[in-house]
């Protein structure tokens, strides 16, 4: 961290000379200079104009990340206006105001939605770029660069600066939520990017320093100090910290956590006692550890809160899945949100994040990985239905009401249906019946077992499958017994494609229209593909009814929850959707006066598809489009 108390302005020769003859102090007063031992006066000068260039500079800085802040806070609200103006223009056709408006917002929100290589979407990379570009224009103005600690100090300051945004950025109770409707998952992409940034400021910091004191002659001395003990040891707990984020947090995500918060709690102690005046970064340091403290506390709080006589009931699902049921509703809880979830049952000093698909009991349904999630399952499917002290914290996220738009198309892979199964009974439940709002839900799993786990969800769309406000889609990866004559599937909807499966896998498509001709070949094509989904849909409802009569153990050896004889009353594919045809099919047969939300949750690769498709069809000339991605960034 930074080892003066600011960054020397351009002032020619004179700061050269003055550091390059006296060298660099690093606890922050002037060195001295000549055999008499008295203090530097040139270098005492430069020093007090450096530390004005240095204190100008941050506050320049802070400056531009609460304009960037207020970028995001502006387009969220100019966002709002501009629905607010399409709806008005919907009610009065004769209103010509608002459309430029609606047209421009429109055909930006075309570009910044799609996605680019490295990012979510080009909205994203633009503000990495925008962010980028504040951080290089901090460290290389007014700054002397031939002067090595000149430049190692100002790279430290930045560092410095950027230590609060990170910490800001990580809050789960963030104020940006209110302001932005952007909630702490979808910021995390930038936490990364800001502490990637500061550490590789810190890293240039300690090289340029390390390298300087030893052209002087000094760097023992130097390293003897106090204060620059604590700051090495603060950049190897930062260098921790970056590397758990980087490789551990995929892989074993428990141990990832653990490592991360102690190294940020090791870090932030030694930046403090790196820099120990409170007037020259003390300051920082405890305005960083002011906001994580004051979070922690916030969550800790609600989780005390609501472990009073509460509990949760675990039922074991097939193919590794788990339903919670808490028997306390949280305030605010809405199906779509998510909650951290504790059961000390399963870990005591854990908390993990699930989507929340019912809030009345609040219900999750969690698929078992590793770790908590594989010890949740066993546990539930040792002890089927029991109850066991649980707590939580939440509910967080948000996304677009979906009750202010005409048609909602929800897409789900695997385990992503928990956030559209809430968003879909959510609607319906808050829907009246002369309500002209129509639905849209896609589900792909790999397994039909996978079918079992929204089994009432399932119930309460078949309820309303007859009606045009209605239609659910269900494919199936992997059919249930595999004949050749199972494997058709429309050539539109349900045509293979390169999406991953809901565990992160590339699975090969199944066979595809050829594989009917050869069972009916006396057939035209579209007659063995409409012939093969109604065998399909036959032999699963076979399947599921006889699951439901003679139960079989999952592959963990524990006997299956009866599964769901309705699913078969829903179109059942074989096959990966083609999500693509289905949401331009969705949006190009709405009338351009009616508004479309496309919500999608799933793998990287259905969502891909999800954002470049959807961008594609944000027009000026038809319905207004709205997505929300939701893609988790713990």
């Amino acid at each position: 961290m930074p080892a003066t108390p600011g960054n020397p302005s351009n002032s020619g020769d004179h700061g050269a000379s003055a550091g390059n003859a006296t060298g660099e102090s690093h606890g922050g007063a002037p060195s001295t200079g000549g055999g008499a031992g008295h203090a530097n006066p040139a270098l005492a000068a430069m020093f007090a104009e450096r530390a004005i260039v240095t204190n100008r500079l941050m506050k320049s800085y802070a400056a531009a990340l609460c304009g960037l802040i207020a970028i995001f806070v502006l387009f969220h609200w100019a966002r709002w206006l501009s629905m607010r103006t399409e709806r008005s223009l919907n009610r009065d056709k004769s209103s010509i105001l608002g459309r430029p408006f609606v047209t421009v917002t429109r055909l930006i929100r075309n570009v910044l939605v799609r996605k680019v290589p490295g990012f979510k979407s080009a909205g994203h990379a633009l503000l990495v770029l925008v962010y980028s570009a504040i951080n290089l224009a901090i460290m290389l103005t007014n700054v002397d660069l031939s002067v090595m600690g000149n430049v190692a100090a100002r790279f430290g300051w930045v560092a410095f600066g950027n230590l609060a945004f990170v910490i800001f950025l990580s809050l789960k109770n963030t104020p940006l939520a209110f302001l932005t409707a952007y909630s702490y998952e979808r910021l995390n992409c930038l936490h990364q990017i800001a502490g990637y940034t500061m550490f590789v400021q810190l890293v240039l910091h300690a090289s340029l320093y390390t390298s300087f004191f030893k052209s002087q002659g000094r760097l023992l001395s130097i390293f003897a100090e106090r204060e620059q003990i604590a700051a090495i040891v603060a950049g190897f707990a930062f260098l921790s910290a970056i590397l758990s984020a980087t490789f551990l947090r995929r892989w074993w995500y428990e141990l990832f956590y653990v490592v991360h918060i102690g190294s940020w709690i090791t870090a932030i102690v030694c930046v403090g006692l790196h820099q120990p005046e409170f007037a020259k970064g003390l300051v920082v340091t405890v305005f960083a550890v002011s906001l994580w403290g004051s979070d922690r506390i916030l969550r800790a709080s609600r989780v005390l809160y609501y472990s009073i006589n509460n509990e949760a009931t675990l039922h074991p699902l097939p193919n590794g899945g788990t339903k919670i049921v808490m028997k306390k509703v949280p305030g605010r809880a809405e199906p779509g949100k998510h909650c951290f979830v504790w059961i000390p049952a399963i870990r005591r000093f854990e908390t993990h994040p699930f989507t929340i698909h019912k809030s009345s009991p609040v219900e999750f349904t969690v698929k078992a990985h590793n770790g908590f999630t594989r010890d949740l399952h066993s546990y539930a499917v040792a002890n089927p239905g029991a109850a066991v002290k649980a707590s939580i914290d939440g509910p967080y996220g948000t996304f677009p009401d979906p009750m202010e738009f005409d048609k909602i198309v929800l897409i789900a892979g695997g385990g992503g249906a928990t956030f559209t199964f809430g968003l879909a009974v959510n609607v319906l439940e808050r829907m009246k019946d002369e309500a002209p709002k129509n639905i849209v839900f896609i589900w792909s799993v790999r397994e039909h077992e996978n079918l079992s786990w929204f089994k009432e969800q399932l119930e309460t769309l078949k309820t309303h499958a007859h009606s045009p406000k209605v239609n659910v889609s269900l494919y199936v990866t992997r059919s249930p017994a595999s004949p050749p004559h199972t494997h058709g599937h429309d050539a539109r909807a349900a045509r293979p494609t390169s999406i991953q499966s809901s565990e992160g896998e590339e699975s090969p498509p199944l066979s595809p229209a050829t594989d009917v001709g050869k069972t009916a070949p006396q057939l035209p094509v579209p007659q063995r593909q409409a012939l093969a989904e109604r065998d399909l849909e036959k032999e699963m409802e076979q399947v599921i009814e006889t699951r439901v009569e003679h139960p079989v153990s999952d592959k963990d050896g524990a006997a299956a929850t009866t599964t769901i004889s309705q699913a078969s009353h829903h179109p059942i594919k074989a096959g990966r959707p083609d999500v693509g045809f289905l949401i331009r099919d969705a949006v190009t047969t709405t009338p351009s006066n009616q508004r479309v939300l496309v919500a999608a949750c799933g793998p990287d690769g259905l969502m891909r598809v999800v954002r470049d498709t959807t961008a594609k069809l944000i027009r000026g000339d038809g319905p207004g489009v709205e997505l929300h991605c939701e893609q988790f960034g713990w």
